[in-house]
């Protein structure tokens, strides 16, 4: 009795360590079986098939889609009629001129920046590489519109380097006060010389003193510079301007219209550019 007891024992215990191995490469099994299934999708995924981003900078996916897109488009056909299935309900966008040489259009265009300026609205600075090596950075007024719909609420802006962006609700108006004339003199000196000038010294006499204003270094021929408009009221010494221009690519030929964002302050009794900021609606 004693010896047939100990042997059911043995056999107890010899046979959990046999489960337990028969489970592990259970385990073992399946684990390779998930890895072959996954290898076997990504083999079968047509090419060019990627992770499906998150964010982007601060914007979600149907944003960033948006902007880069437009910013595409943009600088290929900045034609109304091309550019019209992009933009918001009531938004306008000038008519452009489409580039006429080799090499002009967007290789790739990336999301860099994006700012939060309120009420469902992202100003957006994509980064756009042309195929003939140059790179263009524009700022693209964009308002989410739903769960998967986003859309464009004008003109962008083009810049050196991103650039944030705080606009404000109320729509332009003419500038307000007595100091309206000199505000569109500083205006209609400083845009010219920020899209010819190649140094940020260049534009010091232009610009409050602390500001950093990257300039475009003559990347951009200025056609034309529209009249200056005020965001918000009041005649403080502090102002937002819209202010809208019109480009030519002297590479590619093709023209665009803009819309640049200042910040405008006065000390000593002069008026200053303090901001190049991103475009607005």
């Amino acid at each position: 009795m004693r010896k047939a007891k100990d042997q059911r024992e043995f056999g107890s215990g010899g046979q959990a360590p046999r489960i337990m191995r028969g489970a592990g490469r259970a385990a073992i099994w399946a684990a390779v079986g998930v890895l072959l299934v996954r290898g076997g999708v990504a083999l079968l995924a047509p090419a060019g098939t990627t992770e499906v981003r998150t964010s982007v900078g601060g914007a979600d996916d149907v944003v960033a889609a948006t902007a880069e897109r437009f910013a595409r488009l943009y600088l290929e056909d900045p034609s109304p009629t091309a550019l019209a299935p992009f933009l918001a309900a009531g938004a306008k966008v000038g008519a452009g001129r489409p580039p006429s040489a080799e090499g002009a259009e967007v290789a790739q265009a990336d999301v860099l920046d994006t700012t939060d300026i309120g009420d469902g609205r992202v100003v957006v600075t994509v980064s756009c590489e042309l195929r003939d090596s140059r790179t263009l950075l524009l700022t693209v007024p964009v308002v989410r519109q739903g769960a998967d719909e986003a859309a464009v609420l004008g003109a962008p802006s083009m810049v050196a380097m991103p650039a944030s962006a705080e606009a404000d609700p109320e729509s332009p108006r003419p500038i307000a006060g007595a100091e309206g004339s000199a505000i569109r003199q500083l205006v209609a000196k400083f845009l010219p010389a920020y899209l010819s000038s190649g140094s940020s010294q260049d534009l010091s006499y232009l610009l409050v003193p602390g500001a950093q204003v990257v300039p475009l270094g003559g990347e951009q021929k200025l056609l034309s510079v529209g009249e200056a408009e005020q965001l918000g009221g009041g005649e403080g010494a502090r102002r937002d301007l819209v202010v809208e221009a019109r480009v030519e690519d002297p590479d590619g030929g093709a023209e665009y219209p803009l819309a640049y964002r200042l910040e405008v302050v006065r000390r000593g009794g002069r008026w200053y550019v303090a901001a190049v900021e991103g475009a607005v609606a």
